[in-house]
């Protein structure tokens, strides 16, 4: 991306609703643009189709980085496997936080396994986070086309974590590669 792009460039956070205030929060109110969504665990797959793609839907911004948490990455995967190549092409890059295991449900079509990431991915756990075993996460970036990388910080990330400088680094990187 060429750094007069990140005029141009969205921040959208999807977040998992079930979780309290955490360093996504903080990132929401530190970027000039930023488009939240918020989806739980306890919703179907075209529940999150629905909640992503009105979120998508608002955004004006050509450019858009993607960050997604816990049961917000399975809402995000569920709508990008169904998103056209027009919406496809606006995203530059996706960062894909402690994926809950338990909240990847299967449908008729196998929508979750099945999706694929079309540009630059990461999927980012902590050291020992019980709810997205290292096994796991590595064979989902597999199969996501999605680089594993494991956080400095411990367990799950889902806490202030001072803002989680670690993670905009890696965004901040990611971009302007």
């Amino acid at each position: 991306m060429q750094t007069h792009e990140l005029e141009d460039l969205t921040l959208f956070l999807i977040r998992d609703a079930d979780e309290p205030e955490m360093w996504i929060d903080r990132w929401a109110v530190s970027y000039p643009t930023v488009r939240l969504a918020e989806v739980s665990a306890r919703q179907d797959i075209a529940a999150w189709q629905r909640t992503v793609q009105t979120a998508f839907d608002g955004i004006p911004n050509r450019n858009i980085a993607v960050v997604a948490h816990g049961a917000g990455v399975s809402g995000w995967l569920a709508w990008l496997y169904t998103a056209d190549i027009n919406a496809q092409k606006r995203i530059r890059n996706m960062i894909l936080v402690s994926p809950l295991q338990d909240a990847f449900p299967d449908d008729a079509v196998h929508t979750l396994q099945r999706v694929r990431c079309h540009c630059r991915t990461a999927l980012v756990v902590g050291e020992n986070d019980g709810q997205c075993p290292q096994p796991w996460a590595q064979e989902k970036a597999d199969l996501w086309n999605a680089r594993l990388l494991v956080a400095p910080q411990q367990g799950r990330l889902n806490g202030a974590l001072g803002g989680w400088q670690w993670g905009m680094k890696l965004m901040q990187e990611m971009l302007l590669s």
